[in-house]
């Protein structure tokens, strides 16, 4: 697999950083795939659309704030680069976390079944991830340890991690994860109808959590940059783990074997027929 050709894409005096462009890309697909579940369940699309937007700012924060905190050194010598974000920076887990928030408050305000809003938002959210997957590459970085295998991705010597100079070829882990990423968008449709027949609305949150909570931790594994990390294990490979854990307890949480938290009514029209989507 070649380099990347460049970071930017010049248009004359026009200067796009194609890493934003595939974030962009990004989250123009999920913000269609929300309002498409939401419209058929029969919920207001436009509304939908308008709540993940309102979300992004919220998102974006997130996933700066993570990426700045777990990588503080970077920062040190040169504290005005924690707002350049033109070179890469966002983190997924940050990003989900602020997203997730948002939608929740907006959810609530609106009167919205929470769970229900929030199966619909998730869904397209692996998507998104492997769309912006891709910004990475264009970057040169989120690579792992050095391989021969046919698809390696070849890094210029300036992007490759300390101790690697020698190694022009990587482990591609920004198209493993994209690929893998696709998987989990596949099957959060597949399962959609069987997940709700066992658990209550929010169970494709907790079954997204436990798929790519376990995607991470494999690409963690792979991963050779510099890292904080606790003990003899990356940070990042243990926030996954959490993340998948917190996906189970999500769905033990959720399964109707268990007797409801409340007694108020938890499903709806607009519930009952989101059950049939997918």
């Amino acid at each position: 697999m070649p380099a990347s050709p460049g970071e930017a894409l010049d248009l004359g005096s026009l200067h796009i950083q194609l890493y934003g462009v595939f974030v962009l890309l990004g989250i123009g697909v999920w913000i269609a795939a929300t309002a498409a579940l939401w419209r058929r369940g029969g919920g207001d699309g436009i509304e939908a659309a308008w709540a993940c937007l309102l979300a992004l700012p919220v998102a974006f924060v997130g996933a700066r704030l993570y990426h700045v905190v777990t990588d503080y050194g970077v920062y040190q010598s040169d504290p005005t680069g924690i707002f350049d974000v033109a070179h890469g920076g966002l983190s997924v887990f940050g990003a989900v976390a602020g997203g997730l928030l948002a939608l929740v408050v907006y959810a609530n305000l609106r009167g919205w079944p929470i769970g229900t809003f929030l199966d619909c938002a998730i869904v397209g959210i692996p998507l998104a991830q492997a769309i912006g997957r891709w910004g990475n590459y264009f970057n040169q970085e989120l690579f792992g340890r050095p391989t021969d295998l046919p698809w390696a991705l070849h890094v210029d010597e300036a992007f490759r991690p300390y101790g690697y100079a020698a190694y022009e070829t990587l482990h591609p882990v920004f198209l493993y994860e994209s690929l893998l990423d696709i998987g989990i968008f596949l099957a959060l449709g597949f399962l959609w109808g069987p997940l709700h027949q066992r658990f209550r609305a929010g169970c494709v949150v907790g079954a997204y959590l436990v798929l790519y909570g376990a995607v991470r931790v494999l690409m963690e594994l792979l991963r050779i940059e510099p890292a904080i990390e606790i003990g003899p294990f990356r940070l990042n490979l243990v926030v996954s783990a959490l993340i998948l854990l917190t996906g189970v307890l999500i769905l033990l949480m959720l399964d109707r074997r268990r007797p409801e938290p409340r007694s108020e009514e938890h499903t709806s029209e607009l519930q009952s027929r989101l059950h049939l989507v997918c």
